[in-house]
Formats: C-alpha cells, sequence, structure tokens
C-alpha cells in the first residue's frame, strides 16, 4: 500500500486568539508556523484539513457560524481543503473524520495546531487507534498557562509524552511534504 499525507489542523479558530485574558504562548510564531506547514503542504499537494470545534446550542464561543468559530483568517480554508466539524476533544468521536481522511487516502497525519492538552493531544492518540502514522510539529501548536503549570511546560510535556508512543515529534522545519 502507498503512503499519502494529509496536514491536519486543529481549531485554530478566532475565539483561540481573541478571549480577553487569554493569551496563547507565543500564539503569533505558532500561527506563522502554521501558515508555513500550510503552504508548504499545498505547494506539495498534500491535503489540507482543518478540524473546528464547535458547540451545539447558541451563545457559545464556539457556536456554529459566530465570528470566534470561524478558522483564523492568516489560515483561512481554501477551495479544496477538507473541513470537519467536531463536538468533543476527539476529531474522530462521532465525526466524519476517518471517512474523510480515507476518501483522500490518507495514511499518515502531520498534526499542528490547538490547545496542546485538549484536542491536539486527544486527536493524536485517537489517530494512532485508528491505523494512522502522525507526526506533530513541535514547534506548531500551543496553548495557555493553566494556573498550574505555564504553557511552555504543558508544550514541552505534551512533546514528550507523545513522542514515539503516539506519534513523531518534529521541528516544523524537519517536516517535508
Amino acid at each position: 500500500m502507498s503512503r499519502k499525507t494529509a496536514l491536519v489542523v486543529v481549531d485554530v479558530q478566532r475565539v483561540m486568539f481573541e478571549t480577553p485574558g487569554e493569551v496563547l504562548h507565543e500564539g503569533r510564531r505558532v500561527l506563522q508556523t502554521i501558515a508555513g506547514l500550510i503552504a508548504s503542504a499545498r505547494k506539495n499537494d498534500v491535503p489540507v484539513v482543518y478540524i473546528q470545534h464547535t458547540t451545539e446550542g447558541a451563545g457559545s464561543e464556539f457556536e456554529k457560524d459566530s465570528h470566534g468559530w470561524l478558522i483564523a483568517e492568516d489560515i483561512a480554508p481554501q477551495d479544496g481543503d477538507t473541513i470537519s466539524l467536531k463536538y468533543t476533544y476527539d476529531a474522530f468521536c462521532n465525526t466524519q473524520l476517518h471517512e474523510k481522511l480515507t476518501g483522500i487516502g490518507a495514511t499518515d497525519l502531520v498534526f499542528c495546531g490547538l490547545q496542546t492538552e485538549v484536542c491536539v493531544d486527544t486527536t493524536i492518540r485517537s489517530a494512532l487507534a485508528h491505523g494512522y502514522t502522525s507526526t506533530l510539529a513541535e514547534d506548531g501548536h500551543s496553548t495557555y498557562d493553566n494556573g498550574v503549570l505555564s504553557a511552555k511546560d504543558i508544550i514541552a510535556h505534551h512533546n514528550q509524552t507523545l513522542n514515539r508512543r503516539f506519534c513523531k515529534v518534529v521541528p516544523a522545519s524537519d517536516i517535508t511534504f
């Protein structure tokens, strides 16, 4: 079986950058890193798959079609990209993600996005359970300080924990499509 890679961009939505009092660790730099991964994927005809956290019901910060729910403008989806809505932290749970990835022939996934210890971690672990080989861009994901650990420590911890067990973790500059 031939291998085919897809880039999976997890929850890089406006609300993650615009919530008062919440500052993503190196948010602008991470967004630029993700934009670079997307540009490289597109240049090499690698499918780009956006995961978009969505809540059911009105009034949530992730309410479908609300301002905060939209993908960050700097990396907005283009025609031909795949978008998969999710309603839990796991992008595979009760969604069409697996079917969409199968439909484009993806066997290997490169992950980047937000929030490190929540949706990025959960989705990478689920990708392994679904039979995918995954890579995480070491410097292409971020989170917030949480009152117990700094965002920098959370990111470092997850890079260490996920590496070799659930995926390969490498700097974005080492990812070639």
